[in-house]
């Protein structure tokens, strides 16, 4: 709760900074981003219906905007080539959790002093697990913006041809109907019981094998690669590999290709981010528009909480070497406010605050709301608290691939995991 105290320790009352609504000179605040960021801070994209938040903050504090928007990696390079300036030129940076290691968060400016001076609104509604994630050394460096956060879409067309009721309510349940949704549809066609892109990074897999209790890391940050449930869970995905369950090129398959499979009606369930709703059912693409449907990943029988989940956050954090610090926080906790999340939510932003779904707009927007909900309240990310994270990514999936495609053994897949993770710490 030591998160959530520092939010509330200062009163809400005359939280303006002083001298940013009265200023007399117009101040040039730099922002670098991914281009949604802007799109729904702005509300610049089709249909937005949320308006422009940060431009209204901009009006309203005589400030004007530089925007810098870039693909994932370059926008990360240029932060990190910024922060080791003597004086940089960037004073609001988005950055993803796995990039957010301690080479490049000991160089972003501690929030503790800010939260407790100039606190956000109604700070508790912000999970504190996605707080806990944007800590290091007990001081928090990012607030939580935009989360993608995987769930598991199901054909209820196929679910109701292969005369199973209903989506899957527990882990062993999405092995069952995974194995029963696996054949050739009226046409021929070959359908999947489970697929996840596995060929775009070991995110979704995780968050698969996640709901049947293999975590690369418990609660404490113990490395736990070579537990008996890991072992479990790779022997289930070889099993469903060779069965033809999982599709034959299941180590590359990627995004695009999930896409391809789901609109034509070739699989059963779909472990992929809650948003790929709206394309997945796609009037105009889709096979069966509409029957393709979302729930949060189901946890294993009688496990509490029933469900569980993994999500990716994009954070606001403010560089050192800002010269517009206590500007560029109003910015973020602006932007980080109950009413900023839901106008970004309506924007097309995936909102950190389950509060945000309460809004009757958020719902009729998204037909999914209840699930995302349930999901981002339980949501947990994968630890980038040391500068190994990126590595371990991809010691999982190499290890993830000699088990499932028979070059090792699960067991001898899990022991290499652990022991090349541990090796990220030395």
């Amino acid at each position: 709760m030591r998160l959530v105290k520092l939010f509330a320790a200062a009163a809400l009352a005359g939280l303006a900074l002083s001298g940013i609504a009265a200023a007399q000179d117009n101040t040039t605040l730099t922002i670098i981003s991914h281009r949604v960021h802007e799109n729904v801070a702005r509300g610049l994209g089709a249909g937005s219906a949320g308006g422009d938040i940060m431009g209204e903050w901009a009006e309203a504090n005589n400030v004007t905007l530089n925007w810098i928007t870039a693909d994932i990696d370059p926008l990360h390079d240029r932060l990190l080539r910024e922060l080791t300036l003597p004086q940089g030129s960037i004073d609001v940076a988005f950055v993803i959790n796995k990039y957010a290691t301690p080479r490049l968060t000991r160089m972003l400016e501690p929030l503790d002093s800010y939260m407790q001076s100039e606190p956000i609104e109604d700070a508790e509604g912000i999970p504190e697990k996605l707080l806990a994630g944007l800590t290091l050394d007990d001081t928090v460096f990012g607030i939580p913006f935009r989360h993608a956060t995987t769930g598991m879409h199901y054909n209820m067309h196929n679910i109701e041809a292969a005369g199973l009721d209903g989506p899957p309510k527990t882990s062993e349940e999405v092995v069952e109907y995974a194995r029963a949704l696996s054949g050739k549809d009226e046409d021929g066609n070959q359908i999947y019981g489970l697929t996840v892109p596995a060929g775009s990074g070991p995110f979704a897999i995780l968050s698969l094998l996640s709901g049947l209790g293999a975590e690369l890391f418990d609660a404490d940050m113990n490395i736990t690669a070579n537990s008996p449930e890991m072992v479990e869970a790779l022997t289930t995905m070889r099993a469903l590999f060779e069965e033809g369950v999982l599709p034959p090129n299941l180590p590359t398959l990627s995004i695009d290709e999930v896409i391809t499979l789901v609109q034509q009606g070739r699989t059963g369930l779909a472990f992929d981010p809650f948003a790929r709703y709206g394309t997945f059912n796609s009037a105009d693409a889709a096979k069966y528009p509409g029957e393709v449907l979302v729930a949060a990943i189901p946890a294993r029988a009688g496990a509490e909480p029933a469900v569980v989940a993994m999500t990716e956050i994009w954070a606001m954090v403010i560089p050192a070497n800002s010269v517009h610090k206590e500007l560029a926080w109003d910015f973020v906790r602006t932007l980080s406010g109950p009413d900023a999340t839901i106008r970004a939510a309506l924007n097309g932003n995936g909102p950190i605050r389950p509060a945000a779904y309460d809004d009757e707009r958020v719902q009729q927007m998204l037909p999914y709301w209840q699930a995302e909900a349930e999901a981002i309240a339980n949501a947990v990310m994968l630890p980038s608290h040391y500068d190994g994270a990126a590595e371990t990514g991809q010691i999982f999936m190499e290890e993830f691939q000699s088990a499932v495609l028979g070059f090792k053994s699960p067991e001898d897949a899990a022991a290499a995991m652990q022991s090349r993770i541990e090796a990220q710490f030395d």
